[in-house]
């Protein structure tokens, strides 16, 4: 049976840096070898914002203002032992940052610049949700110009077999899923996107169906992104390079597509592959080949509720 930890809580210091772009501060723990958002445990009677305000206030050596809550996250570790974490936009407003024993680096940095950086995936949704908070609450666009890059999306949730009387390929989408394509839809904020492609199946539609909306594009339907069509989607793949194109297809086809660009692109993978239903990979290169890959989970069911009154 699974242990559950003490919840740790967290915030992401955000400020306009000196070119006008979005930044967020991500800093590097030397006991980790990583780089994160600043978090950690409360201390006794200690309310989780009052305990990200101080963590970040230790960790980095800037005061910063709370904002609204960002997804938070609940996962397993390597011990079978369940945690969390609770993540807040913060305003930084002054101060500055000086070595310590936990943090020995810290880097301001664009979004883009961010989610590349950052080394655990599921940390990558709190600063997309930033971006996307900032731009509707006060209008600041999220980066200062939007690179295109190859998005790699698995269907979302569907309804249940026993559900659906239909053929298999009508089923719609499930109620979780239809989140998990929500929660897509804001990755046009990010990212420049051109062309939306899916997998025939009305689930794989549905899923970057919100997306395509709100670029103003049409889901284009090509049974190359079909379940096993490896050879076809890897064309797809090859003519997307250096464009701003979503590819919705199913997960063996994308395991083996990151399977032949590691080894044919040379295309570095910071994480292994792995792909919940709704989540994408995203791949960096140019008309020649894809440079790098990251995974990027977006937030399941119940994993963000920002209070209503909060403001960023």
């Amino acid at each position: 049976m699974s242990q559950t930890l003490p919840g740790t809580y967290g915030a992401l210091p955000w400020r306009i840096g000196s070119k006008g772009a979005l930044e967020v501060l991500l800093i590097h723990r030397p006991g980790h070898g990583d780089w994160s958002i600043p978090k950690g445990k409360a201390e006794p009677g200690e309310s989780g914002r009052e305990c990200a305000a101080r963590e970040v206030r230790e960790e980095t050596g800037f005061e910063c203002r709370l904002g609204a809550e960002l997804p938070s996250i609940r996962y397993e570790d390597s011990k079978n032992r369940t945690k969390s974490v609770r993540y807040w936009a913060a305003a930084a407003e002054s101060g500055h940052f000086t070595a310590n024993k936990e943090v020995d680096a810290v880097r301001w940095l664009t979004l883009p610049a961010a989610l590349r950086t950052v080394t655990e995936p599921r940390d990558r949704p709190a600063i997309i949700a930033l971006g996307t908070q900032l731009q509707t609450q006060l209008g600041v666009r999220p980066v200062p110009a939007r690179e295109k890059m190859l998005l790699l999306v698995r269907g979302a949730q569907a309804t249940k077999h026993t559900e659906w009387k239909h053929s298999d390929d009508s089923r719609p989408l499930a109620v979780e899923g239809e989140k998990a394509a929500q929660s897509l839809a804001v990755l046009g904020s990010i990212f420049n996107i051109e062309r939306v492609l899916s997998s025939p199946p009305a689930r794989c539609v549905e899923t970057v169906a919100e997306l395509a909306r709100r670029e103003s594009l049409d889901v284009e339907r090509s049974k190359h992104l079909a379940a096993g069509r490896i050879e076809d989607t890897l064309g797809l793949v090859a003519q997307a390079r250096g464009t701003g194109t979503v590819l919705c297809t199913h997960e063996d086809v994308m395991a083996r597509v990151l399977a032949h660009l590691i080894r044919h692109d040379r295309t570095a993978v910071n994480n292994r592959f792995r792909v919940r239903k709704g989540a994408a990979w995203v791949l960096t290169g140019d008309d020649h080949r894809y440079h790098s890959a990251y995974y990027l989970p977006m937030p399941a069911t119940g994993e963000q509720s920002p209070p209503a009154d909060d403001n960023i």
